[in-house]
């Protein structure tokens, strides 16, 4: 089976939601990385709420 880093959507570019700094993808199956730190997406996902748009 082929990876999916090279041919699906793991083979573009992600930036971090929340300093945006380009983030490592990992190969094989799973979920594509959004943010750099689990600590990055807590804190984006916080910050968005306390907006109002989560």
């Amino acid at each position: 089976m082929e990876s999916n880093i090279e041919h699906g959507i793991k083979a573009y570019s992600v930036e971090c939601g929340h300093c945006k700094a380009p983030v490592e993808q990992t190969p094989g199956r799973g979920r594509v990385k959004q943010y750099c730190t689990p600590d990055h997406g807590r804190l984006h996902r916080r910050y968005m709420r306390a907006m109002g748009w989560l």
